[in-house]
């Protein structure tokens, strides 16, 4: 059978199976995106694997087929945030600049600090617990973000201190891992080190400083070029290329992640006059497409087993993981103005490592700062915490807030001029 025609039938078995556990998900009052996540598991090494059922092992015959299901996912996750960026609300996000800095400070530095002592009270060496202690750092929300949006609190000043607070802390989390690469580089010349952190940094500071200045000038520029077109889906084209380039800018130019990027263009389209209809365009297809795939694609990836002997070590790094967040972030909430229960939800909200932990534990170990053994570790804490993020946002807001997302008003002129909207 052709390939292309094979991936057709893959596409569909993984988008329904997704679905319909969304829905039994949806049933048990959890979130979507859990029953999507289980979805993945399911269909995974963890149980598929045992019976030599499951089409996603490396020795499929339709493996070929999973590397493309995994551009597809990479892809959704950008959208993803992309969509995330534009349902973000500008003035809270504005007004939530300081806890989100404080934030994503308490939430890397607990995170780290435990992490770096667990391991090395296993009798890990110094540079490896250090690693360790990096990754746990890591922030990833596109879970966190797509729950909100089915709860309908995006738009809250918790969601927006959780996704302001998710991009400081991938800055910070990246210069915390550069600095660890740099202290392990051969070289017996500290300038070399001190070289080797500097140049990062910088990167990222100019990348940041070029986006900000003009991003949204590009932006407005292009959405208005694209409103001329009779095409009545040329302003949401317009919209999703830019999101594409903006995370290919900040993967390629900052060496950030590229759901940085994708997020930042949504806030700059946030803020237009367009934004309600590139809404209205884009959510479906990230719900029906994008949402399903990526998600899949997280819970294809555990594999229970490969923990091995390690159980004690895992159990104390994820515990590490999990409080580490939650009393750092919202010790930083806490002190800055927010009540007791929305520190707790930013806390929360701030658990799962997702795809930045992914990346940032194979980068480590393609350059031999973990042993395979602590790698598989690490990969299956990234997952255990993004699975568990989505219930936990459950618990933590009120019954009354679990309500559906308000429906949004259209901008005005003078509203959008000011990147502000009324809801």
């Amino acid at each position: 059978m052709d390939t292309s025609v094979q991936c057709l039938l893959f596409m569909a078995v993984l988008i329904l199976f997704a679905k319909t556990m969304a829905h039994v998900g949806s049933r048990l009052s959890l979130p979507l995106v859990l029953g999507e996540l289980a979805a993945g598991v399911l269909l995974g090494p963890t149980i598929l694997n045992v019976w030599h059922l499951s089409w996603f092992s490396p020795t499929s015959s339709v493996a070929p087929l999973t590397a493309v299901f995994q551009v597809f996912a990479q892809v959704g996750v950008v959208a993803l945030m992309f969509l995330a960026g534009v349902e973000t609300d500008i003035p809270l996000l504005r007004a939530s600049l300081a806890p989100a800095f404080w934030a994503a400070a308490g939430g890397v530095i607990l995170p780290m600090t435990g992490g770096a002592a667990v391991a090395r009270l296993a009798g890990l060496g110094w540079m490896e617990a250090i690693f360790i202690g990096a990754v746990l750092t890591a922030t990833s929300v596109t879970i966190t973000a797509q729950t909100l949006l089915n709860l309908g609190r995006l738009r809250s000043r918790a969601g927006s201190t959780i996704l302001g607070a998710a991009v400081i802390d991938d800055v910070l989390g990246l210069v915390v891992l550069s600095v660890v690469i740099a202290l392990t580089t051969r070289s017996v010349h500290p300038s070399s080190a001190l070289l080797g952190v500097a140049l990062p940094v910088a990167r990222m500071a100019l990348f940041l400083v070029v986006t900000f200045a003009l991003g949204p000038r590009l932006v407005r520029f292009a959405l208005r070029r694209a409103e001329a077109s009779p095409d009545d889906y040329s302003t949401a084209a317009a919209a999703l290329a830019l999101s594409f380039l903006f995370a290919f800018c900040a993967a390629y130019l900052g060496g950030m992640a590229a759901i940085t990027g994708s997020y930042l263009c949504g806030v700059f389209v946030a803020a237009t006059a367009a934004r309600d209809r590139i809404v209205t365009s884009l959510r479906a297809m990230c719900n029906a497409f994008f949402g399903p795939v990526f998600f899949v694609s997280i819970g294809l990836q555990v594999d229970v087993r490969d923990l091995g002997g390690h159980v004690r070590l895992f159990l104390a790094l994820l515990l590490v993981a999990v409080i580490g967040k939650i009393l750092g972030c919202a010790a930083g909430a806490l002190a800055t103005g927010f009540d007791a229960r929305k520190s707790l939800i930013v806390g929360v909200g701030m658990i799962p490592r997702g795809e930045v932990g992914l990346i940032t534990a194979s980068l480590g170990f393609s350059v031999g700062l973990i042993s395979r053994g602590n790698y598989v570790q690490l990969v299956i804490l990234v997952l255990v915490t993004t699975l568990m993020t989505p219930a936990l946002l459950s618990l933590v807001f009120p019954p009354a807030e679990n309500a559906a997302e308000p429906a949004l008003v259209p901008l005005t002129a003078e509203s959008s001029s000011q990147g502000e909207f009324v809801s």
